[in-house]
């Protein structure tokens, strides 16, 4: 009896063995075979990303001391400061009445020019009248044109418009205050486009053309968590004299959430990036970096027949999402950029997309 318990127990023995040997020939094929979805990535020159903060002072891009060509008795003030406007709208109103008396003689005096002109031209044609007098009366009914066409202006200008819409930012005048021609009635500024200026030191301004990618935005003291994009506009080719940094203009539209104001205190921030000539080796993200105890490795890709190939590398030391490899890779290679925990040596990949 116990003889064939015995047998038994050494027949499973024998039949386990042989399933697990072929299992584990039935996967060698497998793991062959199987082609991993991977991102790929093509190794090029180290890119630094660069950002700096500098103070600004914020600006209208357009502004404008807004006045009266003529002058009078302040007789409608129409708009409040902070107010939006559009453009064509009515700001103020001068006192009319001296105006429309002064249009309505030179109106008079006008049509009377004018009479007297086509009966002068009529008489001329009978040849009842010498030419010298109908010069004359020509002379005086241009005379009488040119007062009318003066009185129309000297009224239109009674009445102030906006030139551009935007908002009130000054009025330091009063309502039925006497105003003298050419006296600033409000402060009109565009507030769609605002300007922010700094001053970058020379060190900036000289690398400038070695940098691509280059984007600027505006931080508002009052609101850190909305940067707004900013775009180039102008720089002061002359250095200042104390501070030795160059005054450089950045223009960019004000968002429908915020307020912004000139006089306010904000920083812009600049971001470029750029190839570090002087630094050997390939940047790489950090997520294709593999460890195995104290050896990083990462897998790199034969474009010929896309099988991977365990690679151990040094990297520089530093922080980022981007780590520069300093002996192990050159430039031009392709090498797996996520997904490397799958791989294994000899397996096929193929890129992965979303």
């Amino acid at each position: 009896m116990i003889k064939i318990k015995f047998v038994s127990i050494c027949t499973c023995l024998v039949a386990i063995t042989l399933l697990v040997s072929c299992s584990k020939e039935a996967e060698e094929p497998i793991k062959k075979s199987t082609v991993r979805p991977a991102k790929l990535i093509t190794l090029g020159n180290v890119i630094n990303k660069q950002s700096n903060r500098y103070p600004a002072v914020i600006s209208a891009a357009k502004s404008s001391d807004l006045t009266f060509q003529v002058g009078g008795l302040l007789q409608e003030l129409t708009v409040n400061e902070t107010q939006q406007i559009k453009q064509g709208d009515i700001i103020a109103k001068l006192e009319q009445r001296d105006y429309k008396n002064k249009l309505n003689a030179a109106k008079a005096q006008y049509d009377n020019a004018e009479a007297e002109y086509q009966r002068a031209v009529r008489l001329a044609k009978q040849d009842a009248i010498a030419k010298n007098v109908l010069e004359q009366r020509k002379s005086q009914r241009d005379v009488a044109k040119a007062q009318l066409d003066t009185a129309k202006k000297a009224l239109s200008d009674t009445i102030l418009r906006a030139p551009f819409a935007g908002v009130i930012t000054n009025i330091p005048v009063k309502r039925l205050q006497n105003i003298q021609p050419g006296e600033m009635i409000v402060t009109l500024m565009n507030s769609k486009t605002l300007e922010a200026t700094v001053n970058l030191p020379a060190s900036v301004i000289a690398t400038a053309k070695t940098r691509t990618d280059q984007n600027a935005f505006v931080i508002l003291d009052a609101a850190p968590q909305s940067p707004v994009p900013a775009k180039y506009k102008e720089a002061v080719l002359e250095a200042d004299s104390i501070s030795q940094t160059y005054a450089v203009t950045f223009t960019f539209k004000s968002p429908e959430q915020l307020i912004i104001l000139p006089g306010m205190n904000a920083t812009v921030l600049l971001v470029s990036s750029s190839k570090d000539a002087n630094q050997s080796g390939v940047s790489v993200p950090l997520a294709a970096v593999m460890s195995d105890g104290s050896q990083q490795y990462l897998w790199v890709v034969n474009n010929n027949d896309m099988t991977v190939t365990k690679r151990n590398i040094t990297i520089q030391e530093g922080i980022g999402e981007t780590v520069v490899i300093t002996q192990g890779l050159t430039v031009g290679e392709t090498i797996v950029g996520a997904g490397a925990a799958y791989l294994a040596e000899g397996m096929k990949v193929r890129p992965w997309t979303e």
